[in-house]
C-alpha cells in the first residue's frame, strides 16, 4: 500500500504502518493536552492507542495464520487510522474455511479480553460501578473493554468485515459464490448507511468506517462479478498471438530494440526451448542500471513465468495470479509450445468488451 512503512516482520509477514496512522496519534495527543494540560495524560493516551493497535495487529494475525493453515499466504498487514488490514492472497474457496478465517480475528480479541478478565478476578481488582462513574478506570480494564468492542463490532454482518464474510460464506453454502457475494455486499451497504447516519449524529469516525465498508464491499463484489463473467472464457480467447519472445542468450540490446520498434513491454524468456522466465519493462530498466547492453538475459535474476493450458479459463488464470508474487504475464501453452501470452491489460480489455456486449443485449431487450 502506498505511503506505508514497514515496522517489523513477524512469522514471515511484514507489518507496516500507513502514514495517516501518525495523524491519529497526533490528534489524540492534542485532544489529551487540551483536556488536561498534562504531559502524563498525553503519554497515557498515546500508550492506549499503541496498545489498542497492538491488539488490532494480533487480530489480523489471527486471520493470517488461520489462512496459512489452508495454504493461503498473506502479503502483509497494514495499520490504518480505522484499523488494520491483512492482505491475504485470496479468501478460501471453501465457505467452511472462509468462516474459520473470518472468525479467527474476533476470536483473538475474545481471548485477550478473557485473559484480562481472569486477571481482574484473580487479583480481586475488578473496577466497581463507582470507579467507572468517577472515571477511575484502570488502563488494563480499558484494554479489556476495547477488545470486547472490537470483537463485537467486527462480527457485524457488514461485508467485507469479518461478520460480513461469515454471512457471505453461509450464503455460499446454499447458492453460487457470486450470488452470495452480491447479497452479502447489499447487506453490508445497508449497515454502512446506518453507520454513516450514526456517525453524523454521534461520531465522525463512524462515517469513515461506513465509507470503507461501502467502497471495499462494492469493490470486492464487482471483482467477484468480473471473475464470474470470465468463468466460461478459455484463456485462448484472451491471449495475444502476435508477440515477441526472447532467448536467455539474447542481449539486453536486443530487448531494447524490440521494445523501441514495437508496443510490447514484457517478454517471455525461452531457455532450453521452453518458456522459463519473464522480463518486464521495470526489470529491463533496472538491469540497464547495473549491466551493459551487451549483457545476456541469462546473467539476470528473472522470475519464473506462469504457464497455462490454452483450455484453462481466464477466471482460473486470474485467481492463480492473485496467489503468486510474480509478474502478471502468463504464457499459454498448446501442444507443448508457447502459443500466446496473456497480461492484465488484455484481460481487462476482454472484460470491457464483454461488458459492452452485455449492455447491448440488455438495451436491445428493453427496446423490444
Amino acid at each position: 500500500m502506498k505511503w506505508s512503512y514497514k515496522l517489523v516482520r513477524i512469522a514471515g509477514i511484514d507489518v507496516s504502518v500507513h502514514i495517516t496512522f501518525f495523524l491519529l496519534l497526533l490528534w489524540f495527543a492534542m485532544v489529551s493536552w487540551r483536556q488536561t494540560q498534562e504531559w502524563s495524560a498525553v503519554l497515557t493516551g498515546i500508550a492506549f492507542i499503541l496498545v489498542l493497535f497492538a491488539c488490532v495487529v494480533m487480530h489480523e494475525f489471527g486471520h493470517a495464520l488461520t489462512a496459512r493453515r489452508f495454504g493461503i499466504n498473506t502479503r502483509g498487514i497494514t495499520l490504518l487510522p480505522i484499523g488494520g488490514v491483512a492482505s491475504l492472497e485470496k479468501m478460501p474457496d471453501d465457505p467452511k474455511e472462509e468462516i474459520q478465517v473470518a472468525l479467527a480475528g474476533p476470536a483473538v480479541n475474545g481471548v485477550i479480553a478473557t485473559l484480562l478478565w481472569l486477571y481482574f478476578v484473580a487479583t480481586s481488582s475488578m473496577p466497581t460501578v463507582d470507579d467507572v462513574s468517577n472515571n477511575d478506570i484502570p488502563f488494563l480494564f480499558q484494554i479489556m473493554v476495547i477488545n470486547i468492542m472490537l470483537a463485537v463490532f467486527n462480527l457485524l454482518p457488514a461485508f467485507p468485515m469479518d461478520g460480513g464474510r461469515v454471512l457471505r460464506a453461509v450464503f455460499a453454502l446454499f447458492m453460487p459464490h457470486n450470488d452470495a457475494t452480491q447479497r452479502a455486499a447489499m447487506v453490508g451497504q445497508t449497515f454502512a448507511f446506518a453507520l454513516a447516519v450514526l456517525g453524523i449524529m454521534y461520531n465522525p469516525w463512524l462515517i469513515l468506517i461506513a465509507g470503507f465498508i461501502w467502497l471495499a464491499g462494492s469493490a470486492e463484489a464487482n471483482m467477484e462479478k468480473m471473475q464470474t463473467s470470465l468463468h466460461k472464457i478459455p484463456v485462448a480467447d484472451a491471449m495475444i498471438t502476435d508477440f515477441h519472445q526472447m532467448d536467455s542468450h539474447d542481449t539486453l540490446q536486443a530487448v531494447i530494440d524490440a521494445t523501441l520498434h514495437g508496443s510490447q513491454k514484457d517478454y517471455p524468456v525461452i531457455e532450453g526451448g521452453r518458456p522459463r522466465y519473464v522480463l518486464t519493462q521495470s526489470a529491463l530498466l533496472q538491469a540497464l542500471q547495473s549491466h551493459s547492453p551487451d549483457s545476456r538475459l541469462k546473467e539476470l535474476e528473472l522470475p519464473d513465468i506462469v504457464l497455462a493450458d490454452h483450455d484453462e479459463s481466464v477466471e482460473s488464470i486470474f485467481k492463480r495470479l492473485q496467489g503468486e508474487q510474480r509478474p502478471a504475464l502468463v504464457g499459454v501453452m498448446q501442444n507443448g509450445r508457447l502459443a500466446g501470452i496473456v497480461n492484465l491489460d488484455n484481460i481487462l480489455e476482454l472484460i470491457r468488451i464483454n461488458s459492452a456486449l452485455q449492455s447491448r443485449v440488455k438495451d436491445g431487450g428493453l427496446s423490444m
